[in-house]
């Protein structure tokens, strides 16, 4: 009786089915803390913008007026944030309260700004659960976020 070392067809699929779970475990893990880290950039981004509006309205007790448009948006003329509220990246007023308004961590994702004299609202959007609460549509203000869109 002679004995072959090596596996059997049946035992090489065992591990390569095994294999295969723990790889797809991983990209959905990974999948997961990266729409994690966008949620964290995007709140950032809404502190930074929601600082320097802050700063923008201790100087002239209101905010930059827009019926709504897209922060750092191509063609918007919202790149920056100086006296003259959101203006062009070339704009020469002064001062500048943030020289670069922070866009979405994807492709194609701006934040939506609307504002009165008295309020104003960013849109922005969450993928995953974040101290805000599950995935869903929030709105920056400054008196904090929330789910009502409303100049505040």
């Amino acid at each position: 009786m002679t004995f072959r070392r090596g596996f059997t067809v049946l035992e090489a699929l065992i591990v390569l089915a095994v294999f295969g779970l723990l790889a797809t475990l991983a990209v959905l893990s990974l999948n997961s803390a990266r729409a994690s880290l966008r949620d964290a950039q995007r709140l950032s981004d809404v502190s930074i913008i929601r600082s320097s509006l802050s700063q923008y309205w201790l100087e002239k007790a209101t905010y930059p007026q827009s019926a709504g448009v897209e922060l750092g948006m191509p063609g918007s003329n919202t790149d920056k944030l100086s006296a003259a509220g959101f203006v062009a990246s070339n704009d020469p007023m002064q001062p500048v309260y943030l020289n670069r308004v922070p866009t979405g961590p994807k492709v194609n994702e701006y934040y939506r700004y609307r504002a009165g004299a008295n309020g104003y609202s960013i849109r922005f959007q969450t993928e995953t659960r974040t101290d805000l609460g599950p995935a869903n549509v929030f709105y920056a203000h400054a008196t904090g976020i929330d789910l009502e869109d409303a100049e505040k």
